[in-house]
């Protein structure tokens, strides 16, 4: 729109989560890998036409998009919504009338009957169209670990939004890897005159008469601008360069109680293609028993091995492997005392279903919620933000405009969105909010 921009950012490299890195020839994805809402008229679609990025970018899908492995049967999740559900109907007959009218309202609902959920559990709102546990325990797997709690604490509304824009609308990825999508961005911000600054560390947000004025970074570099766009984590943004001399008390003590969404433990398998390995590029979701609660509140306990649940998923190009499942931060004593049986528990599990794994394996490495925390200095080493739970979604304290004037927050920790489509969405909404400040719209 004309106005001048500046990124600055302490990685090396633009994407946080959504960076791809190289090991001994191989190229992984760091934690995001497949996106979604990518269809004619889906919110990531419509952002990156807008910016004429979809003309960069060779977006592909996998079918299904999502495979969730039970131990009494197996759920897969097509591209043909149709498909989807007759397959739902064929292992569950009798909750078809259920499995019709959920697939209907998540087809036809507008926004302002999904905003009526925003006081509801997702597991409210899936009791009130299936009456099956299994079948709700199996088809919200993937929503459970996306967002990092079950679906009896999440928040109704955020569920049927990740599952309709994630499971529904998923399965799409780049063959280069996640690390196009900041890329391409970052092309669009040079091309645009945009400036970005890797490897510097934002210390400070100035401030004079209760409005950002600019940063100051590790350097002691002073950047005067007339706004201040934090991506970053909420508790950074206020407690450590606001500073909590600018906090109510109020404030403090809600960033204190407030709980982030669990991390990742995250294993990066480097293999020479063999017979036994399935096709690539579909999120393959193993669910050891049906009780999401339990398993949640194992993996809290650090009981990693007890909550059983992972995902695996082979690249398209059949030459890598990422596996991983939720974990909670802990200390770094806890990770290095554990992350060696953890990765061989992880290996032995993924065996079972691909058989003679080890014998082709060429690079492994691991990453624990630390790891995830240097990448983005994230809260514990949280992979959405906030936790979305009802009594931390839609908080006005951090949706788009801050307390503090020209002081705008965008990304997971605004409690609106979460996974790739739902930040780009968030970044959407506060760049559009600053254009009609400006008069720009």
């Amino acid at each position: 729109a004309g106005m001048k921009v500046l990124i600055v950012e302490q990685h090396h490299k633009p994407g946080g989560y959504c960076t791809s890195f190289k090991r001994n020839g191989f190229t992984f994805d760091a934690a995001a890998h497949s996106f979604g809402s990518y269809r004619e008229g889906g919110n990531l679609r419509r952002i990156l036409s807008g910016l004429g990025i979809d003309t960069l970018i060779n977006v592909k899908r996998s079918d299904p998009s999502n495979i969730v492995i039970t131990p009494d049967f197996e759920i897969n999740l097509w591209n043909d919504t149709q498909r989807t559900m007759f397959e739902l109907i064929k292992l569950f007959p009798k909750e078809e009338r259920g499995i019709r009218a959920y697939f209907e309202f998540l087809d036809s609902a507008d926004q302002t009957e999904f905003m009526k959920l925003k006081d509801k559990t997702f597991k409210f709102l899936l009791s009130s169209f299936f009456a099956d546990d299994k079948l709700i325990s199996s088809v919200t797997l993937p929503i459970f670990s996306c967002g990092g709690v079950p679906p009896s604490l999440m928040n109704a509304f955020l569920g049927a939004k990740m599952f309709s824009e994630f499971l529904i609308d998923g399965g799409y990825y780049f063959d280069e890897g996640i690390q196009t999508l900041p890329d391409v961005l970052v092309h669009t911000i040079k091309q645009n005159r945009g400036e970005i600054i890797y490897g510097r560390l934002v210390r400070k947000i100035l401030c004079q008469n209760g409005s950002a004025t600019g940063v100051e970074t590790d350097n002691n570099e002073t950047l005067t601008s007339k706004y201040v766009i934090s991506a970053c984590d909420i508790r950074q943004t206020f407690k450590t360069l606001i500073g909590k001399k600018m906090l109510d008390k109020e404030l403090i003590n809600k960033l204190d109680s407030m709980i982030p969404s669990l991390s990742f433990f995250i294993l990066y398998i480097g293999v020479k293609p063999f017979k036994e390995l399935p096709t690539g590029g579909s999120n393959i979701w193993y669910l050891p028993y049906y009780d999401l609660d339990k398993i949640y509140d194992r993996i809290n306990l650090g009981h990693l091995e007890d909550a059983g649940m992972y995902l695996v998923r082979v690249s398209p190009d059949r030459k890598t492997i990422v596996a991983l499942f939720n974990a909670p931060f802990k200390t770094e004593e806890f990770w290095d005392k554990n992350r060696k049986r953890l990765s061989e528990y992880l290996l032995t599990s993924i065996e079972k279903t691909i058989p003679n794994l080890r014998r082709h394996v060429i690079h492994l490495e691991d990453a624990t919620p630390h790891t995830l925390h240097r990448y983005t200095l994230n809260y514990k080493g949280a992979a959405y933000g906030w936790a979305p739970l009802i009594s931390q979604s839609f908080d006005p304290a951090f949706i788009r405009k801050s307390f503090i004037k020209r002081l705008y927050l965008t990304g997971h920790w605004t409690t609106l969105a979460t996974g790739v489509q739902g930040v780009c969405y968030t970044g959407y909404d506060t760049a559009t909010h600053i254009l009609r400040q400006e008069n720009l719209l």
